[in-house]
């Protein structure tokens, strides 16, 4: 007597099809059915160095993202070069909106184009335009959704230091 239910039969066929139906492929283009050492992914593909910049440019937004919903500005501070007017800006902004009481939670990051201007091993130009979205203001139990920001364009200077990507200037473009 069989125990096997429907299900499992209807299982063990469809592994079978795939199976022989990839079998089929390999053989039909020349193929070794010869799994690779490691698994295929995104990662071992090698990335433009533009989409390299764009990775640690959203790194980045996301580190400070957390710095304003926490209102940590030691954190916020660090992700500046000393002496960035840009970060000194941004920590007064931070400083004005903790003396309210508020926090602002779910920022983002909107890229629509990304220009990779110049690239060394520590130090990055971009050439990005972009918006910020989904912030909302929190004091206690209160929420206020705030207004995305108009699309801009800006070029942002970015310097390694001790292994961290910390930005310089970010100087806004004319339109083009």
């Amino acid at each position: 007597m069989r125990t096997r239910s429907p299900a499992l039969r209807a299982a063990v066929v469809c592994i079978l099809v795939t199976a022989s139906t990839v079998g089929v492929a390999l053989v039909a283009t020349g193929r070794d059915a010869v799994l690779p050492d490691r698994p295929l992914s995104m990662a071992t593909y090698p990335r433009s160095p533009a989409v390299q910049a764009l990775e640690v440019l959203h790194a980045w937004d996301r580190r400070r993202a957390s710095a304003w919903a926490t209102g940590d500005v030691r954190s916020l501070t660090r992700l500046y070069v000393v002496g960035s007017r840009t970060g000194a800006r941004d920590v007064r902004e931070l400083r004005r909106w903790r003396e309210r009481h508020l926090r602002v939670v779910g920022l983002s990051t909107q890229v629509s184009a990304l220009r990779l201007r110049h690239r060394a091993v520590a130090r990055l130009t971009l050439v990005v335009t972009d918006r910020t979205v989904g912030g909302v203001a929190v004091r206690g139990r209160h929420r206020v959704g705030l207004p995305r920001s108009a699309w801009a364009t800006h070029r942002i200077t970015l310097h390694r230091v001790g292994g961290t990507w910390r930005v310089s200037e970010v100087r806004g473009q004319p339109a083009r």
